[in-house]
């Protein structure tokens, strides 16, 4: 039975019933503070480049968001508050039962009340313009990963090992960090760059992630999420979110695989049956 069912799945994936690749991530938006000019724009990015609902406070449920293959936590504008300890709760769950959060801006702040941080992060922004550039620099699981496809590094080339990317002109939102490496359990997949001290290596890492029983909880901050129209890197900046969300529904339990034809078919399900 298994022999076959594993048969048919390769012949629809080979003939292209099934395009995992071109198929639409179900993407669940969360922001609780304002909809400012950090925010907004993250949000129509997500609705264009994704099959994205934006899920407001009361549905911040484990079960709402296990109907998502990743849920996008953004925030760039305000600091909404504290949250309950069932909405806490509605977030490690769906992580740990197999889902992929990804935290962008001040979101950041709530890795430690969901238990994946002791430290807590450091605060600042937003600011609209600065002046100053910063990226990433690539690691070799960046480019493993594919987290960089369809970037170019600071010479317009396609990155390499050790090289630069770019993803902001000016500007950050309200965001954080955890300094000097005073995280304890994450996972880094890229290390930032930029002024003043030009090459920060690991003492702030670009982005990478928390795991979280089956699944992931993703973080992407400093000053790279800066989605507001001021950046002139916009466009780097959207491929690297679009890369990383393919990537983490990749990872999901979640994700939903749109075929050809009118056969949906959950991912989660046939990874589990391999």
């Amino acid at each position: 039975m298994q022999r076959t069912f594993i048969f048919c799945l390769t012949f629809l994936l080979l003939f292209g019933i099934i395009n995992v690749n071109d198929a639409a991530v179900e993407v669940g938006f969360v922001y609780l503070g304002e909809k400012g000019p950090f925010t907004s724009p993250a949000l129509e990015f997500a609705e264009k480049a994704f099959q994205t609902t934006q899920l407001a406070k009361n549905a911040l449920k484990s079960n709402t968001f296990k109907q998502y293959g990743v849920v996008w936590w953004h925030e760039g504008d305000s600091d909404p508050g504290e949250l309950s300890a069932a909405e806490i709760d509605a977030f490690v769950d769906y992580a740990e039962s197999g889902g992929a959060v990804l935290l962008t801006g001040w979101a950041i702040r709530y890795a430690t009340p969901m238990g994946l941080e002791k430290a807590e992060a450091r605060a600042f922004g937003p600011t609209a313009a600065d002046g100053i550039n910063v990226g990433i620099t690539v690691l070799k699981e960046t480019l493993e990963l594919g987290l960089v496809e369809g970037l170019e590094n600071i010479d317009g080339k396609a990155p390499q090992v050790d090289d630069r990317i770019q993803v902001n002109s000016t500007g950050f939102p309200k965001s954080g960090d955890y300094y000097d490496k005073i995280w304890k359990d994450f996972i880094t997949l890229a290390n930032a760059w930029g002024p003043p001290a030009n090459d920060w290596g690991d003492r702030i890492a670009a982005f990478g992630y928390w795991e979280a029983g089956d699944g992931k909880v993703f973080n992407m901050n400093w000053r790279l999420p800066n989605y507001h129209k001021n950046n002139e890197d916009i466009e780097q900046l959207e491929q690297l979110t679009e890369n990383v969300i393919n990537w983490l529904a990749s990872e999901s339990e979640f994700a939903d695989v749109s075929p050809g034809g009118k056969l949906p078919i959950v991912w989660g399900n046939l990874k589990n049956q391999k």
